[in-house]
């Protein structure tokens, strides 16, 4: 049987506990056998925001992942120094897989109404399949599902119901800016982190 691996691509600026949860989940409910975190330079589809520089992001997640289990960080953006397209990953990952590794896009649903306008999605899906971590009442988005019949259906069967925590990146670099409490939100290793070295 093929071990089933779910590459979950992102800037994490920084890692949290709804990206943590999401990767544990799509493990638990048996969707993925591992999860595969890859830090990207720049996610293509927000070129106008310039990240946290890769290295911090690297070093968050290497602290936020060292004690949870099945997950582990690959850095195949680190040699591509410009936006960060899922396909040129996936092709870059294949190259060196075993036979014995499937391997699927992990998403959050927040995901699904932008993925038609990915670079090149049809290529995507006829490589890897999609997980995509949804809530069991958002129904909406995917009664709604327009465009390219086999991108519905690749979305579609790629949903399965998990808790989706509300929390987002952005929010957190804003909380930290305020000086607002923000150790719900993600490890206290990485909010260290943070403090230590200033950002945000």
């Amino acid at each position: 049987m093929k071990k089933k691996i779910g590459i979950y691509g992102g800037t994490f600026d920084p890692i949290h506990f709804g990206h943590i949860n999401l990767a544990l989940e799509l493990i638990e409910k048996k969707k993925v056998d591992e999860v595969w975190f890859c830090p990207v330079w720049i996610n293509p589809h927000k070129t106008h925001d310039q990240p946290t520089s890769f290295e911090h992001r690297k070093n968050m997640l290497q602290l936020a992942l060292k004690d949870v289990p099945l997950c582990s960080i690959i850095y195949t953006e680190e040699k591509r120094n410009g936006p960060s397209y899922t396909l040129e990953t996936i092709n870059d990952i294949l190259k060196t897989a075993s036979p014995d590794q499937q391997f699927s896009i992990l998403l959050g649903d927040d995901a699904i109404p932008s993925f038609s306008k990915w670079h090149k999605p049809e290529e995507i899906i006829k490589l890897t399949k999609l997980c995509i971590g949804s809530r069991t009442n958002n129904l909406t988005i995917l009664n709604e599902l327009t465009g390219h019949p086999e991108l519905c259906i690749a979305i579609k069967e790629g949903c399965t119901p998990t808790r989706i925590m509300e929390i987002s990146s952005t929010d957190i670099r804003h909380r930290i800016a305020k000086g607002l409490y923000c150790g719900h939100l993600l490890p206290e290793k990485v909010l260290d982190y943070i403090y230590k070295n200033h950002l945000y």
